[in-house]
């Protein structure tokens, strides 16, 4: 999968940090990379798609209560743990006198859907860490198609 002739960006431990870095904070393990415009996209679509979710769920989306849920919301890094403090002081009891709104429904997803393609980006980043290229790169560097 890797080309013995390409060098990695940066030393081997490098891509752990990258790692640690998209997970706390969407697109800056590639902003630690070089990778400014991917950075920037990254922050911007998956830290938007987590607020506008946060914000149709009412705030209250996001909890630490909701264990599973919890689990894969905390993939947005800080976000998802800013948003499960404030969350957790605003959660009303679930009863069927007062039923949980539809939108707060599509706010969790919203949400998890944004920690989930953080984890893509947390392995985009360990690929481009690691010089390891995709496999329409490698054809590309073959010389085109077979």
């Amino acid at each position: 999968m890797t080309d013995p002739k390409a060098k990695p960006h940066h030393d081997e431990a490098a891509w752990v940090l990258a790692v640690l870095l998209g997970w706390a904070v969407p697109g800056l393990g590639h902003l630690f990379l070089g990778r400014r415009n991917k950075a920037a996209v990254f922050f911007v679509c998956i830290g938007g798609l987590f607020v506008v979710g946060w914000g149709l769920g009412q705030w209250r989306c996001v909890n630490y209560n909701d264990t599973l849920l919890f689990l894969g919301q905390s993939l947005a890094g800080v976000l998802g743990f800013v948003a499960g403090a404030i969350g957790g002081r605003l959660v009303e009891t679930v009863s069927p006198l007062n039923p949980v709104p539809v939108a707060a429904e599509m706010g969790s997803l919203y949400t998890l859907v944004a920690g989930f393609l953080n984890l893509l980006v947390m392995v985009d980043a360990f690929m481009v860490a690691n010089n390891i290229q995709r496999p329409h790169q490698q054809q590309a560097a073959e010389g085109g198609s077979k």
